[in-house]
């Protein structure tokens, strides 16, 4: 195998894990929690005509599921199993993992995102909240509202065969509430849909937060890598520099890059295939004027 074709394998290899149709910067809709610094519009406008005439305009398209794909995974250090009486086993959820998703996706409660009560009752010994939670549309700015939903704990807390008073009980049909209102936006969804009793998705799960939190695959530093990665490539001559700088760890770092942010992984990718087309050019150019 040349030179050449090590390169290629190796960015088909990156490009294999989406649909070739994605690959476009114009098409790109991420579906990780790290919003991409271009190419994740939730929707795309008509197109003109060719010889500059125009069309009707096409519809725009809406990406329904972008906010359910942000915030569907869940952080597994954020899990607990617990066991209710009757023998019903479940997954618990950190009421202040939640805040933390909400305040990354739409900014700090009270600003970008929030939530209000509705009503509130006592019966049978437990007090139910009902609740609601507003967002502002990362896009569009306009101010949603999920559909109500009620919360409800018990008054009372048994200890060493004595009832008391449960000081918390407020507190804990709010945050019961709220969780299943976020569950509308995608919060959490895989616990629900039972995912997490997947052990390889648990394990999946964990190596993309993982990853997420590496300060090497934050927003600003992937976007100097590709800063650098255009640098480097503008000063490409041939085939033979263009494998140099894929070997010199720009695969390992966009397979990493992937995990977390897989429309800068397509442009990046995008960018070593458009250069070869380049050189390729050239040189076809070059060997015809030789000829």
């Amino acid at each position: 195998m040349s030179k050449t074709d090590h390169v290629v394998a190796d960015t088909e290899a990156v490009e294999s894990s989406v649909p070739q149709s994605s690959m476009t910067e114009s098409s790109v809709t991420e579906t990780t929690p790290v919003e991409a610094k271009s190419g994740g519009s939730r929707g795309s406008q008509g197109a003109k005509g060719a010889g500059g005439g125009s069309r009707a305009e096409e519809p725009q398209r809406i990406d329904t599921m972008f906010l359910w794909n942000r915030l569907k995974r869940t952080d597994p250090k954020a899990t607990k199993p617990f066991t209710r009486s009757g023998g019903f086993r479940g997954t618990q959820i950190d009421p202040t993992w939640r805040f933390q998703m909400m305040t990354e996706v739409f900014g700090p409660i009270g600003k970008g995102w929030g939530y209000e009560q509705v009503d509130w009752t006592i019966a049978e010994r437990m007090i139910f909240i009902c609740a609601r939670v507003w967002y502002i549309d990362p896009e569009t700015k306009e101010k949603c509202f999920t559909g109500p939903q009620w919360g409800g704990t018990e008054m009372v807390r048994r200890r060493n065969g004595m009832e008391m008073p449960d000081d918390e009980c407020f507190k804990m049909s709010m945050t019961d509430a709220v969780g299943k209102c976020l569950l509308q936006l995608g919060l959490a969804a895989d616990v629900y849909m039972g995912q997490f009793d997947d052990s390889k998705y648990r394990e999946e799960s964990e190596a993309f937060y993982a990853a997420k939190s590496n300060p090497d695959l934050q927003p600003a530093a992937v976007e100097a890598f590709e800063a650098e990665v255009k640098r480097r490539l503008g000063a490409c001559l041939d085939l033979d520099d263009l494998e140099e700088v894929w070997r010199s760890g720009v695969g390992t770092r966009l397979r990493e890059i992937g995990a977390v942010d897989r429309a800068a992984q397509h442009r990046i990718t995008g960018l070593f295939a458009q250069k070869k087309a380049e050189i390729l050019k050239r040189e076809e150019e070059d060997g015809r004027e030789a000829a």
